[in-house]
């Protein structure tokens, strides 16, 4: 709206419209004054966004039944897109150096890089856990409820935990001295969640404490990167599962890194020969 102006007619917005709006986001002139200058992946989700609430005009209704609009004006108009995206993953050596210092920078650190590492998943769920989604007792190492409330598409599962996570939670419960409640309550308001700025917070001490440089644009991201990566050799439909992906192809296209071994591995180690 601050750059096309909130009186502007949608129907009349075509391909010169997009490609007035990508020039000024990339160069930072978009609004009063001079912006920060974005990538193009920024810049494709914000149109992206905006074909969505026009999707959503062309099946709306008014009071007359006539629909808000007729088409989308922007179907088929190509949007930018990120040639070399910024997808930051965390290596294994990164992780044990940040799980060495994690109790320097808060006691719930340790567990929080343990469980998103472990599991896989957003930040958003699982700083939400409460101690009544853990169930230790089933075989082998236990579950962990993941409530739809707290799931990006509102999905709930229950999936399996593994052995690391299981002691990391038993050694926070004890550590607690919880019954319920949540699982990262908040340190200066223990009946409320931990907000997000003090995980981030802390994640970036231990950055400084173990004296690893943090790639840029990367933070609790890069574990769920992680966790995609280090698990290519298995079927996608089941990673996706048990990591709380519902598009497969995301998981391909954004969470599944390339790595030299692999390639390695692809090169050297055909998975078979054809007959004749």
């Amino acid at each position: 709206m601050g750059f096309f102006g909130a009186e502007l007619d949608v129907q009349l917005l075509g391909p010169s419209d997009v490609a007035r709006y990508v020039k000024a986001r990339r160069s930072g002139h978009y609004g009063a004054g001079k912006q920060r200058p974005v990538r193009d992946g920024t810049i494709r989700r914000d149109l992206v966004l905006l074909k969505a609430a026009l999707n959503w005009a062309t099946v709306e209704r008014d009071r007359t039944g006539q629909r808000l609009l007729r088409e989308n004006p922007l179907q088929g108009v190509e949007l930018p897109r990120e040639k070399n995206p910024r997808r930051p993953v965390v290596t294994d050596g990164e992780f044990q150096a940040l799980l060495d210092v994690a109790p320097q920078a808060h006691r719930l650190l340790y567990l929080a890089l343990v469980v998103a590492e472990g599991t896989g998943r957003r930040l958003g769920s699982w700083r939400k856990l409460r101690w009544d989604d853990v169930d230790f007792d089933v075989v082998p190492f236990g579950a962990i409820r993941w409530r739809a409330e707290n799931d990006k598409k509102g999905y709930e599962q229950v999936v399996p935990m593994s052995a690391e996570v299981r002691r990391a939670l038993l050694e926070a419960r004890q550590d607690q001295r919880a019954i319920g409640g949540w699982v990262f309550p908040s340190p200066t308001k223990p009946r409320e969640v931990c907000p997000q700025f003090f995980l981030d917070e802390w994640l970036r001490d231990a950055y400084r404490l173990a004296e690893i440089e943090k790639q840029h644009g990367s933070l609790w991201h890069a574990f769920r990167r992680k966790w995609a990566t280090e698990r290519k050799g298995y079927p996608v439909g089941d990673v996706a599962a048990a990591g709380g992906w519902r598009d497969k192809q995301t998981l391909l296209d954004s969470y599944q890194q390339v790595d030299a071994e692999t390639i390695r591995e692809v090169v050297l180690n055909p998975t078979m020969r054809l007959a004749r």
